[in-house]
């Protein structure tokens, strides 16, 4: 197998702020992103944190995914880990679901439906496009996350700085009623 330097496989995923050259490759970011970091681990190199942006929001790739499983499908059940701050990583921690001390809280991973509204629109967004096993920190914007006016702890206006690792994908079913819901509602 021939070696590949870790500049040559960086190469694409540095050029990636570059629309046209995603647009003359017809790749998009993930896709492309998915085939360097999968490069890299590929040639037994560590994965890298990868700083792009996506719809507004900044993220870096902490820990690949498996480039093999396919993407988190629309009304699919995702199973994550997170944490939340508000004001920088590691800042202010609001939320978590790998469990607390104090008060005290098992981790309990979270579940949900992608790409139907059921989270803020910034996970819909980024969840939608990991791979299983994929670790991201991501900073949402207010306006992808709770907006101007806040919820709880979160003041209005706030940027939302998660770490978000997709644990698994459930298998999707949905009865004709779910599918006729989908197809009427557009994401």
């Amino acid at each position: 197998m021939k070696s590949a330097s870790l500049s040559s496989l960086l190469l694409p995923v540095l050029l990636l702020g570059q629309l046209s050259l995603c647009a003359s490759l017809k790749l998009t970011r993930r896709v492309a992103v998915g085939s360097a970091v999968g490069a890299a681990v590929s040639q037994g190199l560590p994965p890298a944190a990868y700083a792009l942006e996506q719809d507004g929001m900044t993220y870096e790739v902490l820990q690949a995914g498996d480039t093999s499983s396919p993407l988190p499908q629309r009304a699919q059940q995702a199973v994550v880990d997170y944490t939340l701050w508000i004001e920088k990583f590691e800042g202010k921690q609001i939320d978590t679901s790998k469990g607390t001390t104090f008060p005290p809280k098992l981790p309990s991973p979270f579940t949900f439906a992608v790409g139907v509204g059921s989270v803020i629109k910034g996970w819909d967004l980024a969840v939608k496009t990991m791979h299983v096993g994929e670790k991201r920190r991501i900073a949402i914007p207010s306006s992808l996350g709770y907006g101007d006016k806040g919820v709880g702890p979160i003041p209005g206006g706030a940027t939302l700085f998660f770490e978000v690792e997709l644990l698994e994908l459930k298998p999707l079913k949905l009865s004709a009623k779910q599918q006729e819901w989908l197809d009427s509602h557009p994401e």
